[in-house]
This record gives structure tokens, sequence and C-alpha cells, in this order.
């Protein structure tokens, strides 16, 4: 019988993508080690991560290099590196316009990158600290959350215009788009709600009340399940369920330190849920509703995105120093 690293290189092997890692992650975590991918660019932080299901990309905001990293899901290798976008946070794809949409929060700017040829179409003023983003195809408008100023900053993307932001209270955690409803959500900095905004009209359609946690930033909705998750502080990191066809919270589960960006497996039901200190932790939402957690571990220093493909299940962690060179870690449930 194999040894399992001689079961990791070939999977690495079969890849295409060079040696894996020397160890998987810890066996509490529900993850298998499948490799760890070179990425371009220097040992620099990353940050949000957008899945392209109709071209079966990942793109990737590597905001220390200011680059957007465009990575072949199929062939496990990356395939584009798109420099000039200053401290880039957010990177959302929006196939019905033939875009990527990533927001250049040094300039104040969301860009507009062109999904063919990654050139730069236009640059569009987004708010004062344009960070995460989601895009409604129905009104061809992007929803951009800023910590700081106006909440969500609204950009008509068919037009490459910016329109008036909209006034949440507070600053913006994550934006997330509701395909369901058609909607988008946002956490508020500083208050326990869930803002709902009606994209076509641009602005608040109503609010979300969340309960024992103080603040928000980290925000996923999971569509087909009507869930909403939201990474929380009160008394501690809190990890706070909402049923978005109730519209009212049903849970709140503890959290590892530093939590910051949340994804969702539609197929498997998983939560993935990334720290800053490298922690992660998996849930799982049964079909009533009912979440409970997997387990967490440490994966790896600066593990804090994570994404998901929802047609292989493969989830994925951009680490920006493994052996003094940027690489995307790729795992498997188990």
């Amino acid at each position: 019988m194999k040894s399992t690293r001689a079961l990791l290189f070939l999977a690495a092997f079969a890849l295409g993508s060079g040696a894996p890692s020397a160890s998987a992650a810890p066996p509490t975590l529900p993850l298998t080690l499948v490799a760890d991918v070179p990425l371009p660019g220097g040992a620099t932080r990353f940050d949000y991560q957008g899945v392209d299901a109709d071209h079966r990309r990942l793109d990737l905001a590597h905001l220390g290099d200011s680059s957007v990293v465009v990575f072949d899901l199929d062939a496990q290798r990356a395939i584009q590196e798109v420099p000039g976008l200053p401290s880039v946070h957010g990177v959302v794809p929006a196939p019905s316009e033939h875009l990527v949409l990533a927001t250049a929060t040094a300039e104040k700017t969301l860009v507009l990158l062109d999904d063919h040829t990654f050139q730069v179409k236009a640059r569009i003023p987004a708010g004062e600290y344009p960070n995460g983003l989601a895009f409604d195809p129905a009104s061809g408008k992007a929803f951009v959350s800023n910590n700081t100023g106006h909440g969500i900053g609204v950009v008509d993307v068919r037009a490459a215009k910016a329109l008036p932001g909209i006034d949440i209270g507070g600053g913006a955690g994550n934006t997330q788009y509701d395909a369901t409803t058609g909607h988008v959500l946002a956490a508020v900095h500083g208050s326990p709600v869930l803002v709902d905004v009606d994209p076509q009209k641009a602005q608040i359609a109503g609010r979300i009340a969340l309960h024992d946690v103080t603040t928000c930033h980290g925000l996923v909705v999971a569509s087909s399940s009507r869930l909403a998750f939201a990474a929380c502080r009160g008394a501690g990191p809190t990890l706070v369920v909402v049923d978005l066809t109730t519209r009212r919270q049903t849970s709140a589960l503890p959290l590892p330190a530093g939590i910051d960006v949340l994804a969702f497996d539609p197929g498997l039901r998983r939560l993935y849920a990334a720290s800053e200190n490298g922690t992660v932790a998996v849930f799982r939402a049964a079909a009533d509703g009912s979440v409970t957690e997997m387990g967490h571990a440490f994966l790896a220093p600066n593990a804090h995105s994570v994404a998901v493909d929802p047609k292989t299940h493969r989830v994925y962690f951009p680490l920006k120093n493994v052996d003094g060179k940027p690489v995307l870690r790729v795992m498997a449930p188990t």
C-alpha cells in the first residue's frame, strides 16, 4: 500500500502542479491536501477570491502585489496575472457582462476588467475604502462595501458610472448577492444587523436584526439553502446563522479568533471559515437549517481567505509565503 506522502505526490503530479506541501491538515479538519500550486508574484498578502463557474476560473486578489491572479480550475494552474490594481481587496466575476470586477482600494475605485483579454476597461470611483463587493446581473450594478464613508458604493457597471452611495449607518462589512431574491445583503460595522438592499432601486429594503453580537464583517449567502452566515463579535467570535425565508437569526456558534472570509459549498452544504491566524473551521448545514461544527484546526499561516469550487468541491486557500513563495493550497473534503 502506498504511503500517504506518495498518494499526495501522485495527486499533485496528476494535476500538473508540482510537488505538494509536506503535510496535510490535522485530522480534526475534514479536509485533505491535494497540492500546493505555485502562484506568480511575491510573498505578499492575498484577500478575496471569486469563482467564475461559467469559465471554470478562480480570480484571486493579490493585495500585496496590487494584482489579480486568474487560476484555471480544470487545468489547476495560474493562467494570467493582471497588475496595476493598487491594494486590490475584492474580486467578483460578472460573466453576464464579460467582466471581472475588482476593488482597487488605494485609488478608491472599482476596476472593470475584460474577462477575455484581462485589459482594464474602466476605473470608477467606488467610495472611501472599497473592499468587498457584490454584483447584481439583473440591474447590472455593483455594490461595494466601504469600511469608511458611505457604507455601500454603487456602480452602474454597464454604463461604467458611479451612482449615489447607500448610507447604512456605518461602515460595511462584506456584501453578498442573493440569487433567489435578487437582493444584496451587507454586514454593518458596529451594529448587530444585516442590511437588505434592493438593487433596482439602489436603496435599503429592510434590516435583519442579529442577537448577542455587536458587529459583523465576514458574510456569505447560501441562496439555495436559504441561509446567510455572518462572522461577528460580541462576547467572543461568533458565527451567526440567519434563515432568509423567515429573516430571523436561528443560531449562533463559537468561531476561532480572527475569522475573515467565509465560503459555502451548496452541494455538500458545508461552510468554510478562514482566519487571520491560520485556523480554519468547517460547519455543515443540515436540510432543516440546523448548523453544526465538523471540526477546526490550524491550516497554515495567513490562511484567511477561502473559496470553493461547487463542481469539484475542492477548497482553495491562497497562502502568501510557503518556502518564500506564494502558493494556492488545494484541498478536498473528507
